[in-house]
């Protein structure tokens, strides 16, 4: 039998299984190769036949089964045997959906860091990036083509001669001069010694010349310069980061973030420090220049925690390839916005544990594994909690592994757990799954199979496990299980699924 090879680029790969499965771009041709030909052979819900040379050939993008489905899709043969899988990674098709979730990702993220009370999510919200530009554009212009700048101390090459004031001669400036003089002296015995050459000799001419060039060695000395690094420009070069921060975040603002980028790039903001303090002083420089004082007001604008106290997650770093672990952020992040309504404010550190203090005075947003956040009521919300069947895991939770061996599973670790710990203990169990339309339903039963046998002190637990999915109009509740449709840049109301 042919080993089954899938192309990926311009190079054909064998078709494995899980982590080794190659990697398709979801706009692209999947072609694979190594069947019988005629043969028919399932590509995840989709039945295709096998051409005479045993190869098939499908658009992703255009095949209705598998449009909009990210992760891994099982192949099986014609006999039902599993030939292995590949995995849809998402690529420009998905860049429009990859930045409203991520606008909305952490826009949820800093509301629940910095105002756990929702109040921001009632105030007015701040303008679009393009407004925000629009008002600064022309005068940061203006101030590129002439900014402030003041005379301080700096450092420039003097030869001894070309000292002008005490503070230019300096120790570098005397040890070249002194250098030279010993240099010269050197040569000068050494032509008491020797026959000196007649002045027609070009050789004599050229180390006359030679000396004459050293003669020419500056030093460093202490001058005065010039400089724009003062604090109205460094003021408006944090400006323009912060503008940039925020933009990067919001769907729309991708090419404002490359402007305001670009813009620190160039004299005179890219030689400004960092002004992390003195905002005040700087201000009080401003007041009589109508340029300084109309970015100062965007500054003011932008001076809240989701326009630029934050970094990460580090998988917002892998843009839109990363946008199925964003969505798992995500829906965790909609799960405790849900328990903050019907439980309450979280218990200390509550939603502390959502990111990190850097040095640098931002906090990075990030999620370990195993983050619990306390409601009252005994209520516990898990990321990724570690359930075994030993009990000896996320609140010695127990899974019972299914009777079936091929898909028993001694440990699990579902996306998101909420477990209300009382009298009579509950759980419900969310897991995101950014696949396609027609692949929710067969997901939903999956996880349902794989996490509802878990019983806490002997007593089974879970009420419902519920597949989180970015599709509209599919919004079953079956016994136990169901789906539930979160769509970034919509309200979902989880509220009445919690336990």
């Amino acid at each position: 039998m042919a080993t089954l090879e899938v192309l990926v680029g311009r190079v054909w790969l064998p078709l494995r299984q899980s982590s080794a499965a190659a990697r398709v771009p979801e706009s692209s041709t999947l072609e694979i190769r190594g069947f019988d030909s005629g043969e028919t052979v399932l590509i995840g819900p989709r039945a295709v036949c096998a051409d005479s040379t045993g190869r098939i050939e499908l658009w992703l993008s255009q095949v209705e089964e598998l449009r909009g489905h990210l992760g891994l899709v099982e192949v099986k043969r014609g006999s039902g045997a599993l030939a292995g899988e590949f995995e849809v990674t998402p690529d420009k098709m998905s860049e429009s959906s990859y930045r409203t979730l991520r606008a909305e990702l952490e826009q949820m993220w800093t509301g629940l860091l910095f105002d756990a009370s929702g109040v921001s999510r009632l105030k007015a919200r701040l303008p679009s990036p393009a407004e925000l530009w629009r008002m600064i554009e022309k005068p940061v212009r203006e101030i590129a083509a002439e900014p402030r700048s003041v005379v301080a101390r700096g450092e420039a090459l003097r030869r001894l001669e070309a000292v002008r004031r005490p503070a230019e001669l300096t120790a570098s400036v005397i040890r070249a001069s002194a250098s030279l003089a010993r240099m010269a002296g050197s040569a000068g015995s050494s032509d008491s010694d020797c026959s000196r050459p007649e002045r027609s000799d070009p050789f004599g001419q050229t180390a006359q010349a030679a000396r004459a060039a050293q003669a020419q060695r500056p030093g460093r000395a202490t001058v005065l310069v010039r400089t724009a690094d003062v604090p109205e420009n460094a003021l408006v070069a944090e400006t323009l980061r912060r503008l940039a921060a925020y933009a990067r975040r919001q769907p729309d603002g991708s090419e404002v973030a490359t402007r305001a980028s670009r813009a620190l790039r160039r004299h005179p903001f890219d030689s400004c420090h960092s002004l992390r303090s003195g905002f005040e002083t700087a201000r009080l420089h401003t007041l009589h220049d109508a340029r300084y004082r109309r970015i100062d007001q965007v500054l003011k604008m932008l001076d809240r925690p989701e326009a630029y106290a934050t970094e990460g997650p580090g998988e917002a770093r892998l843009g839109v390839e990363g946008m199925t672990r964003l969505y798992e952020y995500w829906v965790f992040l909609c799960v405790l916005e849900a328990c903050r309504r019907r439980y309450g404010q979280p218990i200390d550190p509550g939603f502390e544990i959502l990111g990190r203090a850097t040095r640098s005075g931002v906090t990075r947003l990030e999620i370990p594994a195993g983050a619990t956040v306390r409601f009252n009521g005994d209520v516990h919300v898990a990321f990724e909690p570690r359930i075994t069947s030993s009990g000896s895991g996320w609140q010695q939770l127990e899974n019972v592994p299914l009777p079936d061996h091929g898909m028993a599973q001694n440990t699990i670790t579902p996306d998101v757990v909420v477990l209300r710990r009382t009298s009579a203990p509950a759980a419900v169990v969310f897991d995101a799954k950014y696949v396609g339309r027609h692949w929710v339903e067969r997901k939903a039963a999956e996880i349902h199979a794989r996490y509802s046998r878990v019983r806490l002190q002997g007593e089974p637990v879970v009420r419902q496990v519920l597949a989180m999915h970015p599709h509209a109009g599919i919004d079953y509740i079956w016994a136990g299980y169901g789906s539930v449709p979160m769509i970034p840049g919509t309200t979902a109301d989880l509220t009445e699924l919690l336990p």
